[in-house]
């Protein structure tokens, strides 16, 4: 019977709406924009240095030389003497120089993304529903405030 009672009573008590607020809280969206940190260029200079290479060039000549006791002996017009030396230049190598270019390094450009992980610190404001108790006597009051202009929350108050 005592547990009828009960029921009997919590069915007698209607629960009347007064209002409704709206708990809110700030979530942080994060919003990513491209800047440009660098601008590079890349090219190929040109540039020149000044190398000496020895070679050998080869000469062959005509040497010429009297005895003496022999008869006389004329060169370009000249009379040479006895027991003389005279060389006569037959051909000469002369150095032409050739360039070649050849590729002495390959060098790869290429361009990566790299994601790198940050950590911002962002500061989020929440509400929290808070009661106040008037006395200390009775049950603690529930009030609920009139929202700022920010909030914008519906108002309502419950005893």
């Amino acid at each position: 019977m005592a547990s009828s009672f009960l029921m009997d009573r919590e069915s007698d008590m209607r629960r009347v709406p007064n209002g409704t607020l709206e708990l809110r809280e700030e979530r942080a969206v994060i919003e990513k924009r491209r800047v440009v940190a660098g601008h590079v260029t890349v090219r190929r200079e040109r540039r020149v240095r000044v190398e000496h290479v020895q070679i050998e060039l080869a000469e062959e000549v005509l040497v010429i030389e009297t005895m003496s006791g022999t008869g006389r002996v004329t060169v370009n017009g000249v009379s040479l003497e006895p027991g003389a030396v005279q060389e006569v230049i037959l051909s000469q190598e002369q150095a032409q120089v050739v360039k070649q270019v050849y590729v002495v390094e390959d060098v790869e450009i290429t361009k990566a993304a790299q994601v790198v992980l940050h950590t911002v610190p962002v500061e989020l404001a929440y509400e929290e529903l808070v009661l106040d108790e008037q006395d200390g006597n009775g049950p603690p009051t529930a009030t609920i405030s009139p929202p700022d202009e920010e909030s914008g929350g519906s108002t309502g108050e419950k005893s």
